[in-house]
């Protein structure tokens, strides 16, 4: 047996999409493993050990180029190029890490309609550009996204159309596919966001800190950082020395600079390596999102950290089952200012046992549902019946 699998991400990079990869890539190969099936990878960084010999290259430039050509992502560059080469591998499963890639599929199934292809649908893309580009309000943001929607429901389309199982984040996604693409899934497989392990925090500090951890060049995380440290932070926590505000992430907008200068108990941490790094023991999670996609990663590492977290419904989305198994509070919804200043008071006023408590339960939630292993049963669970 020939297996595939075919991603834009970086398997051993950063960042809640080389997670997912490296998710996918390691239950993929457990599977191989177990089978004794030939196993390739074409991924960015091209950094595995089961890397075709392809070179993948990825800018600015052959990302705008890819959507004249009707694509809505680089790798179609990476296709055109080599796509003698890694057909004559003969796969007889492939692994698409996303739904940008259908054109893959679309070709795959022309030339070889024996193929069984799996694409993981990390999110709905089509509604995910909404999101993207949140923060245009000019002409120009308008007809970009008007043409990234177009290019997108292509590629999507033929995800959907050409993949012979789809593996969804939530069953948000499954709805959406299905109103989207008229899509009837009988199997419906539900993979959350899974990390590898749980991790320490070991910074100290004597200050109730309350963060927010996020890619600040992200639209929905810009709007969320303006009213988190406007509606919230600056009426009522910023003149109080017992509190501290860190707003985390790559790539800060320039209005996450300016809002970030705006109470001296407010602290940026940009383009950090690891949360252990400067994230205090005890911290508060906010995740104040409006809008979006899939499930949100910072989630899943709030658990993994034992941290308690004031989420809005977005943010929230893919994670019910550890939702319905807390038992103290420490996952907790929240939608306006209001809700999130009234979980950051309460917040402040448990004692250092309660948070104890919520770091156990909540690392608990986190072994339960969202570890590679998770992932590796759930990859068994369908090949094996496909087979």
């Amino acid at each position: 047996m020939n297996i595939l699998y075919i991603t834009d991400n970086n398997i051993m990079g950063h960042g809640g999409g080389c997670l997912g990869a490296r998710k996918y890539y390691n239950a993929i190969k457990a599977y191989a493993l177990k089978k004794n099936a030939n196993f390739k990878v074409i991924s960015l960084g091209q950094n595995m050990p089961e890397a075709m010999d392809v070179d993948i290259v990825k800018n600015r430039k052959l990302d705008k180029s890819a959507r004249l050509h009707g694509h809505s992502n680089f790798m179609y560059f990476t296709w055109i190029k080599h796509k003698d080469k890694i057909m004559s591998y003969h796969p007889d499963v492939l692994f698409l890490g996303r739904t940008r890639l259908g054109f893959i599929a679309k070709e795959f199934k022309r030339v070889q309609p024996e193929i069984k292809i799996i694409t993981f649908v990390d999110n709905i893309e089509y509604d995910y550009v909404d999101s993207y580009f949140a923060l245009e309000k000019g002409i120009k943001g308008k007809i970009l996204k008007t043409i990234e929607k177009h290019v997108v429901k292509n590629d999507e389309g033929d995800a959907v159309k050409y993949s012979d199982r789809l593996v969804y984040l939530t069953h948000r996604d499954v709805k959406r596919c299905k109103e989207l693409y008229h899509y009837n899934d009988p199997y419906e497989y539900i993979l959350p966001i899974c990390l590898e392990h749980t991790r320490n925090l070991k910074v100290k500090t004597p200050k109730k800190t309350v963060a927010f951890i996020g890619s600040l060049g992200y639209g929905a995380n810009v709007s969320a950082v303006e009213m988190l440290i406007k509606q919230v932070w600056l009426p009522n926590f910023a003149q109080n020395d017992d509190f501290q505000l860190i707003i985390a992430g790559g790539n800060p907008a320039d209005e996450i600079y300016r809002w970030t200068k705006l109470a001296p108990n407010i602290r940026l941490v940009a383009n950090f390596n690891e949360p252990e790094d400067f994230l205090p023991q005890n911290s508060l999670m906010v995740a104040p999102i409006p809008t979006g996609a899939g499930m949100k990663v910072k989630v899943a590492e709030t658990l993994s950290m034992g941290l308690p977290i004031a989420g809005s419904d977005e943010a929230l989305v893919g994670y019910e089952d550890a939702i319905r198994d807390d038992k103290l509070d420490g996952i907790r919804r929240a939608n306006n200012a209001s809700e999130f200043t009234q979980a950051i008071r309460e917040f402040s006023e448990m004692c250092e046992q309660d948070l104890v408590h919520i770091a156990l339960e909540n690392k608990n939630l986190f072994n339960k549902y969202y570890t590679f292993e998770t992932a590796r049963e759930l990859i068994m669970n369908i090949l094996e019946k496909m087979a």
